[in-house]
């Protein structure tokens, strides 16, 4: 089953020539990516669910792959991290993807636990020469998911080895009202203050993917100069637009999440909530059983609301060169990876 919309489809591809190509930077450089190898999924599991299919790997050389069909006549770069879920193996899915990354144009981040041994994490990070780590609320035991806090999720033993080595955090922020939550945003300040070595990432923009989620809670976290923000699987133009209007445009990186990004969906607010609308049945979504409507990836979708915001903002070619490419690149550029100490 063909599950991606890359514009290896005609229709697909038609967009791309009239909406993105021109659009887009020559090179473009992704820092939110998930790759895994099957030895990592347990004998008998269906494997990872994206809408209408179940998949049991996502590779490097596929994500590359996938990277050439969705950007065609582009060069590509990629932060690749796991899969976070505790049915997995994630040493097993850490290993591949400290091996495998060529860290030319590929870059791996370590799926981290907070039960694990920090001179362990320590080593490995050296050793496999990581520039950052990715934890996850679903890491978490002893709690409710939705109680889960982000000082649950990076405990401060892991992170003073994250913060010695100067290395990233790809933070996924737990809690239902998630940048806006209070509790969130005072850790989100006191990670950042405590340890000012390491860069943290809000994936999602905290995951504020609908407008109301947003407004007014960047505040506390633009003064943060080691706080950024990827833009992964947001397809809401303002929440887009306030994002570049409000926020330090060298601190906004571009992210996709695939290979979810890459099945036909989009995702939209409703009554200040959101969810994915997809093109076959997903647990996170609502489906078009019906078949009425004709998708293009997530992927699309986002670059599509991400021109909408910057046409309407009078923004030039330098921001979206900056944005699509050059904020990434700067920033792992930065990381000492697996040198020792940053001086």
């Amino acid at each position: 089953m063909n599950w991606k919309e890359t514009a290896v489809a005609r229709a697909n591809r038609k967009i791309y020539d009239e909406e993105i190509r021109d659009f887009l930077p020559e090179q473009v450089f992704d820092f939110h990516t998930h790759v895994f190898n099957a030895e990592a999924i347990p004998k008998g599991d269906p494997g990872v669910e994206l809408p209408g299919v179940h998949i049991k790997s996502y590779t490097i050389p596929e994500l590359m792959k996938d990277c050439e069909e969705i950007y065609p006549g582009k060069k590509c770069r990629a932060v690749v991290f796991g899969f976070p879920d505790i049915r997995y193996n994630s040493d097993i899915n850490n290993r591949y993807v400290a091996e495998t990354a060529e860290r030319e144009t590929v870059y791996p981040f370590r799926l981290i636990r907070p039960d694990e041994d920090p001179a362990k994490v320590e080593e490995e990070l050296r050793s496999m020469k990581f520039y950052g780590v990715k934890p996850y609320l679903n890491y978490v035991t002893g709690k409710k998911v939705g109680d889960v806090e982000i000082s649950d999720m990076l405990p401060p033993g892991i992170m003073e080895v994250i913060d010695k080595l100067g290395l990233i955090v790809m933070l996924h922020i737990p809690r239902g009202l998630r940048l806006a939550d209070p509790i969130n945003q005072k850790q989100i300040v006191q990670l950042a203050r405590t340890y000012q070595n390491t860069r943290i990432i809000l994936a999602h923009i905290g995951r504020a993917y609908y407008l109301k989620n947003i407004v007014g809670y960047l505040d506390n976290i633009i003064p943060l100069q080691n706080v950024y923000c990827d833009t992964a699987m947001l397809n809401n133009w303002e929440v887009l637009e306030y994002l570049f209007a409000h926020f330090d445009s060298q601190r906004i990186l571009y992210g996709t999440d695939i290979p979810i990004a890459l099945c036909g969906g989009k995702s939209v607010e409703i009554n200040d909530q959101y969810t994915y609308v997809t093109s076959k049945p997903w647990h996170l979504s609502i489906s078009d059983d019906h078949g009425k409507l004709v998708f293009t990836s997530f992927i699309y979708e986002q670059i599509r609301a991400v021109r909408k915001a910057c046409d309407r903002l009078g923004l030039t070619g330098t921001f979206r060169q900056d944005f699509f490419f050059q904020n990434g690149y700067n920033l792992i550029h930065s990381v000492n990876a697996g040198k020792g100490d940053t001086e």
